[in-house]
């Protein structure tokens, strides 16, 4: 297997993991809807909607996504993974996995504020405030998968802080 197959099937895993989320959601808020009101049943079926079509997204467009986890001098190697190129293809996975736990709500808040207000007053900076969870979630899980080779450098600078280095104990003798 190379990097990009391991990348594929990342998403792809990904995808079923929001469709399993997505569908059980939805199971929840067929018997319910009798006794609740329109706008949350309709606001329900949105959110639960939103993961799977996020979930398909993925499973559809998890080799193109691979494509960006994997740069093209990598794409064919057929070696063993080393600790680096795994770790960045899990926090690239794991970013994609903020994104689209965060898409959901914050469609689901946009259009609950939208429709009913849920009570707050009339200035738009609470209603912003309102949001501000999913949307930190999202760009924190942007910043994750676009910064995953980032991340990973600052974890091997981390580990290896504060150890002598071969090139630094050859300059003392």
């Amino acid at each position: 297997m190379n990097q990009r197959e391991i990348a594929s099937i990342g998403c792809k895993l990904i995808g079923i993991f929001f469709i399993v989320q997505g569908t059980s959601l939805l199971s929840l808020n067929v018997p319910v809807t009798a006794n609740m009101i329109v706008d949350y049943t309709l606001i329900n079926l949105v959110y639960s909607l939103t993961t799977i079509l996020f979930g398909i997204f993925l499973w559809c467009f998890s080799d193109k996504l691979a494509k960006i986890l994997v740069k093209e001098k990598n794409r064919n190697e057929t070696v063993g993974l080393g600790a680096n190129e795994l770790q960045r293809i899990g926090f690239s996975v794991l970013g994609l996995y903020f994104i689209g736990n965060s898409l959901p709500e914050l469609v689901t808040k946009s259009a609950s504020l939208h429709t009913s207000g849920y009570g707050l007053p009339e200035p738009t900076g609470l209603r912003i405030l309102f949001l501000g969870g999913p949307i930190t979630e999202l760009l924190i899980g942007i910043g994750i998968f676009l910064g995953s080779q980032g991340l990973v450098n600052l974890l091997s600078l981390i580990r290896t802080a504060g150890l002598k280095r071969e090139r630094d104990s050859e300059l003392e003798e």
